[in-house]
């Protein structure tokens, strides 16, 4: 099957590749004829191979760019696949940390009620009841997509110990069929900020979030206290594979962010120092 596969492209392009050896030989064939013609002048020669060439040429390109068609083809249906499988990770992770965290609050109630500490589990549930408003008053998103990735990231970030912080100032509600693209570049670069800060016990697991209007153009920023990224690596860091988190990542986060970004017809930037920690800014039209 996989001899099958390999062998695919080549058949693809076996027509081409024929014609062109038909034309080559063809082209041989005319010349030797014209070359004891005497009637045929040697401009007229020089005239048909050219020409010869040129046609050569041309059935060669075709030939080049399918079979680099082809190739590309393949390329991006293998990130996609990768990137999917990658995405469902993720979910699963959250649903994983979310899960964790309610069974943590079962027990925690379930060994207070146990030991008939009622005063400690009503102070308890109070905690949890304000935890759970105070989650609410923090997503105040008109857009039910982006709502739903945000308070998935918080409590993700709640069980990993992290301080997400969270401003959004702008209203969504006429996003529209742009949503799913905005949260996917949102929760890569809210995971690519997680797996920063979480990288070293020396680093400050702080991440904030920040969606607003500037003019014409809709802003997102997020920011982590991660690593510094080495400036002669900032031009990369957006490229098909390019990762500093070694095995178990595809290094296909960040491209996506970038593919997503341009296919809304907007840009993404970078910046990284010791002083402002590193910074990702996604600019895209404001379509109300």
């Amino acid at each position: 099957m996989q001899i099958v596969k390999k062998l695919a492209p080549l058949q693809r392009s076996t027509p081409l590749l024929l014609a062109a050896i038909q034309f080559v030989l063809l082209l041989a064939a005319f010349l030797v004829f014209v070359s004891n013609t005497p009637a045929v002048s040697e401009s007229i020669l020089k005239q048909v191979i050219i020409f010869g060439s040129l046609a050569l040429s041309i059935v060669l390109s075709v030939l080049v760019g399918r079979r680099l068609i082809a190739v590309s083809r393949r390329e991006a249906d293998l990130a996609i696949k990768e990137a999917m499988a990658e995405h469902k990770q993720k979910i699963i992770q959250a649903m994983d940390f979310q899960n964790r965290g309610f069974l943590e609050h079962v027990d925690r109630i379930s060994d207070l009620l146990d030991g008939g500490r009622i005063s400690e589990l009503r102070d308890y549930l109070e905690c949890v009841s304000n935890k759970v408003t105070r989650l609410n008053d923090i997503i105040q998103v008109d857009n039910p997509i982006i709502g739903a990735l945000l308070k998935s990231k918080l409590a993700e970030a709640d069980i990993r110990r992290i301080r997400l912080d969270i401003d959004i100032d702008v209203s969504l509600a006429r996003l529209g069929q742009d949503s799913p693209a905005l949260a996917r570049i949102m929760g890569n670069l809210i995971d690519n900020a997680f797996d920063a800060v979480l990288s070293g016990e020396e680093y400050q697991k702080t991440v904030s979030v920040r969606l607003f209007r500037t003019g014409p153009l809709l802003q997102l920023e997020v920011c982590n206290r991660g690593p510094v990224i080495p400036e002669e690596e900032l031009g990369l860091i957006f490229e098909t594979g390019y990762t500093q988190k070694g095995e178990g990542h595809s290094g296909l986060g960040l491209h996506i962010v970038k593919t997503l970004t341009e296919e809304l017809s907007g840009i993404v930037g970078v910046s990284s120092d010791k002083t402002n920690g590193t910074r990702f800014t996604v600019m895209i039209p404001a379509k109300y």
